[in-house]
């Protein structure tokens, strides 16, 4: 065997080796240990839809509306963590948002919009807009935010304030990317 099929063949091999690990598991091993990263790449990945709709008598003389999401998916974070590692949210030792996507579906333009997981403003910020760009049915917030509290308390809904740029009836989506390390698996 001449040096340049052996190195061909080495390298074949490395590649080999290497898309074996990548495929290995459909979520990241954090550690040696029994830690292990769910994220957007996961098998049933993390992400949470939530879809809040609003009628022209909610929104106030300023344009602003606030208003509750409803978890539109299948699955929530429950199911997820179920589903994907037979974990609860007692064993999420950390957890972030990726990013939010926010988009509206029908109504008028917004001019901002502030996402908190929770049931009101002091639940933590998922989503800070400060403007929409002209004609723009959808932004994404790809700010990383720290969760982990309020995963592991239940908080399944979203609690949305809404810049319009008109008082008219609306709906407004949301789709979270979580990025969530569970122990105990």
């Amino acid at each position: 065997m001449t040096v340049a099929e052996r190195t061909l063949r080495r390298g074949s091999l490395l590649i080999v080796l290497l898309a074996a690990s990548v495929a290995w598991t459909s979520c990241d091993l954090a550690s040696a240990g029994n830690t292990a990263i769910l994220n957007a790449d996961s098998s049933i990945p993390p992400i949470v839809r939530h879809r809040f709709e609003y009628a022209e008598g909610e929104i106030s003389e300023t344009g602003q509306v606030e208003v509750l999401s409803t978890v539109t998916s299948s699955s929530d974070l429950d199911d997820v963590l179920s589903e994907n590692l037979g974990a609860s949210r007692s064993d999420v030792v950390d957890a972030r948002i990726d990013s939010v996507r926010i988009k509206r579906v029908n109504g008028p333009s917004l001019r901002d919009a502030d996402v908190f997981l929770g049931t009101d403003a002091e639940g933590p910020r998922v989503a800070q807009v400060t403007s929409f760009p002209d004609g723009a049915s959808f932004v994404v917030d790809d700010t990383p935010r720290s969760v982990t509290a309020a995963v592991r308390s239940g908080a399944r809904r979203l609690y949305g304030r809404f810049g319009l740029e008109r008082p008219r009836d609306g709906v407004v989506r949301a789709r979270v990317y979580y990025r969530l390390e569970v122990e105990g698996v």
